[in-house]
């Protein structure tokens, strides 16, 4: 009778725990488009926001206009690229994060992350850093002397400026 009772407390428990209901925002949609509700009823709206929409652990950056709803295949208030999805793009390519790392991005903020690198690492670029371009070369640099750069040839820009000139990240610096 003792393990009867056992059994139907820890019955009771496990049922508890799955009626619990798991919290995260989900994408909405009317005639207007689509818009991203927050697990506690906001949205965004001016802004970027890292999402991972397929909970594959991999976030996208979105942008929202002033009422809250995604632009989609445009260029976005402060300058990016966004996709037929709302997705950021840089020459083409989806920008992602690790989405265990995917902060909220300041209103009318240019994404401030993106991954770079093998698929295992990831490195953080701001749109506003300040980037070294060699005098010949397709990569960006944080320091002015990295590898076989020669500092004297180099110049300073924005990352944003460096993304939009069709620069990539160096491996070894980022």
């Amino acid at each position: 009778m003792k393990k009867t009772w056992k059994t139907v407390v820890l019955t009771g428990v496990m049922s508890l725990a799955l009626a619990i209901p798991a919290f995260a925002g989900s994408w909405q949609t009317d005639a207007a488009g689509y818009w991203y509700q927050n697990d506690d009823s906001t949205y965004p709206a001016s802004c970027w926001k890292w999402i991972d929409g397929n909970n594959d652990g991999v976030a996208e950056c979105y942008y929202f206009d002033e009422r809250g709803y995604l632009l989609v295949s445009t260029i976005t208030p402060d300058g990016c690229t966004v996709d037929a999805n709302g997705a950021w793009v840089v020459n083409g390519i989806v920008q992602t994060q690790v989405a265990a790392q995917a902060p909220l991005t300041a209103p009318t903020q240019t994404p401030v992350s993106l991954q770079t690198g093998t698929s295992d690492s990831t490195s953080t670029v701001s749109m506003t850093d300040m980037v070294w371009l060699p005098a010949n070369g397709e990569r960006f640099h944080k320091i002015n002397n990295c590898g076989n750069m020669n500092p004297e040839k180099a110049r300073s820009v924005s990352a944003k400026e460096a993304y939009q000139n069709g620069y990539e990240p160096c491996t070894k610096c980022y």
